[in-house]
């Protein structure tokens, strides 16, 4: 059975992400898009934090766009 692990926005505590530890593992080094607040949250080792990427357009991903894979 798989164990859940929550990720917390690292500005407002939001949830981003509840995946098991095993797929957030893959997902290390992307940019996430909190939507409550709208910063910018770096994922590493099992924790976000504030993103420098200022790009937009680079790896950035939202729940709804994660879903459509």
């Amino acid at each position: 059975m798989y164990s859940f692990k929550s990720l917390h926005c690292y500005n407002c505590r939001a949830v981003i992400l509840n995946l098991p530890e095993l797929e957030i593992s893959k997902l290390n080094g992307l940019n996430f898009v909190c939507d409550c607040c709208g910063h910018q949250n770096l994922l590493t080792e099992f924790k976000f934090y504030k993103s420098n990427n200022n790009d937009p357009q680079l790896n950035i991903f939202s729940m709804e766009n994660l879903t459509a894979f």
